[in-house]
């Protein structure tokens, strides 16, 4: 086994992982997978690291508590995640209809819908704490 093996191993797993935290455009258009699909995104947020402050959930995080909130399927999430101190918001749509954005928060590792919709997402009750950063990224949706 050459020495160089494993460096060219991490040097292609590194490109792979920067890659994919990039995303593309095209990637936002794409139906989220179901959960049982995404039972490795679990284990891995479960390691010392994820515990010791909110992580920034997944697209699939975010889909999961929109459906769960009005019982519908189908959420389509971009990768465009804003994330800060257990807050998040990403762009949101279902098939055929128009943009979105949708607002979570991580609380003791569960991802729980806070609000979503096209305009005053900031006048909901449950925003007052919404950091500035996540009230910021809402736009025109605030």
């Amino acid at each position: 086994m050459s020495p160089f093996r494993p460096a060219v191993a991490a040097t292609v797993m590194t490109c792979a992982c920067l890659l994919a935290a990039c995303g593309s455009d095209d990637e936002s258009e794409k139906p989220v997978p179901s959960a049982s699909a995404r039972s490795t995104a679990a284990s891995a947020a479960s390691s010392p690291a994820a515990a010791a402050s909110p992580a920034c959930p997944s697209r699939a995080q975010i889909a999961d508590a929109v459906s769960a909130a009005d019982h519908s399927t189908g959420v389509i999430v971009s990768t465009k995640i804003v994330c800060q101190d257990g807050w998040a918001t990403a762009p949101m749509r279902y098939p055929g209809s128009d943009p979105s954005r949708a607002v979570v928060r991580v609380q003791g590792g569960d991802v729980r819908l806070v609000t979503y919709g096209t305009d005053g997402l900031c006048e909901s009750p449950k925003m007052k704490k919404a950091p500035a950063e996540i009230k910021k990224a809402l736009g025109v949706y605030c």
